[in-house]
């Protein structure tokens, strides 16, 4: 049973790589994922902002507008002034006159602000369009590097997968079995037992069990996790697997 055991120890190994490099795998999707969420996310706030500084540059046209019809209704209550044929065409005149101006004078305040807020508005657009850029580059890159990594990662897999096909080809049907069931429902399914305990639940075991393990002739399980045990040494070397056996028959 010697052979048995140390083909599931190899076994256990190569589960335990194809387990890692599969959980690998799975989550380099998610990095790629969360990075390319992150990128839509503020190409979004981006476009928000595109479509407010619009708005902005669409207000202030229309300001600029209403700013020139302004100074045609001045330039005519002008020419009604110096037209006025009475002091109350003149009054009037000159009412309009005045009233065109504080309209004017205060629109004109208006369109310097909100010029200023659009170069404001149109700097700090231009530097974060720059900076989207630049992360999409980085997302792409990153998704290059990605693609690469995961060929590499199937390749490994894929060779693990074969080599554990040549290796359960060795082990006997039950012994197989045995060693699946343990496995879904422990995780590992074989340890060595060093200095007389099980390494996986670290409980000291029945001498006479561990005689029997050092001999390696059967398959035994943890009496506490059930696991399958392998006395450490056992399978160290075979000069010293068979010191093991002689010391414990004797």
């Amino acid at each position: 049973m010697r052979e048995q055991l140390k083909w599931l120890e190899e076994l256990q190994k190569h589960d335990a790589k194809i387990k890692e490099l599969t959980a690998a795998l799975d989550s380099i999707p998610a990095k790629i994922n969360a990075t390319e969420n992150d990128l839509a996310r503020v190409e979004s706030l981006l476009s928000q902002e595109r479509t407010q500084l619009d708005e902005a540059k669409k207000y202030l046209a229309e300001q600029r507008s209403l700013l020139g019809l302004e100074g045609e209704q001045l330039t005519g209550a002008k020419h009604k002034l110096s037209q006025a044929k009475n002091p109350r065409e003149a009054t009037a005149a000159q009412k309009e006159i005045d009233h065109t101006r504080e309209i004017s004078h205060s629109r004109e305040g208006e369109i310097k602000k909100l010029v200023e807020a659009v170069g404001a508005k149109q700097k700090i657009l231009t530097e974060r369009t720059g900076e989207v850029q630049e992360l999409r580059e980085s997302v792409e890159k990153d998704k290059g590097s990605v693609s690469a990594k995961m060929a590499e990662v199937k390749t490994d897999l894929e060779k693990l997968q074969s080599e554990r096909g040549g290796i359960t080809a060795h082990l006997k049907a039950d012994v197989m079995k045995r060693y699946a069931v343990i496995r879904n429902k422990k995780g590992n399914a074989i340890a060595p037992v060093r200095a007389g305990a099980c390494t996986a639940c670290n409980m000291n075991l029945p001498p006479q069990l561990y005689n029997t393990l050092r001999r390696g002739i059967t398959i035994e399980s943890c009496p506490y996790c059930h696991r399958i045990l392998y006395a450490e040494e056992l399978l160290a070397d075979p000069a010293a697997a068979a010191d093991a056996a002689t010391t414990a028959i004797s």
